[in-house]
C-alpha cells in the first residue's frame, strides 16, 4: 500500500514538473516574440552587406553604410 501512494505522490510531482516547465517554455517564447516586434527595422550596408538598424545607419541619399569609412567615394 505505501508503494502504490509513493508511486501516485511521484507520478504527480513528476506531471506538476512537466507543467511548469511548459509553461516557463511558453511564456519564454511569448517574451522574445513580444521583444521581436518592439526590434527596430534593420537595412544593409551597401558596400558590404552588414545589416543594422535603420536608426545608426548612415544615409546618403537613398544608400545605407554601416560606418563612416564605408560611406566615403573609393579613390
Amino acid at each position: 500500500m505505501f508503494r502504490l501512494f509513493l508511486l501516485f505522490v511521484l507520478l504527480a510531482v513528476s506531471l506538476y514538473a512537466v507543467r511548469l516547465w511548459r509553461n516557463g517554455q511558453i511564456t519564454h517564447t511569448t517574451r522574445a516574440l513580444k521583444r521581436n516586434k518592439n526590434s527596430k527595422k534593420m537595412v544593409p550596408c551597401e558596400k558590404c552587406g552588414l545589416h543594422i538598424p535603420e536608426n545608426e545607419a548612415i544615409k546618403i541619399g537613398d544608400s545605407t553604410f554601416c560606418s563612416l569609412e564605408h560611406a566615403k567615394p573609393p579613390g
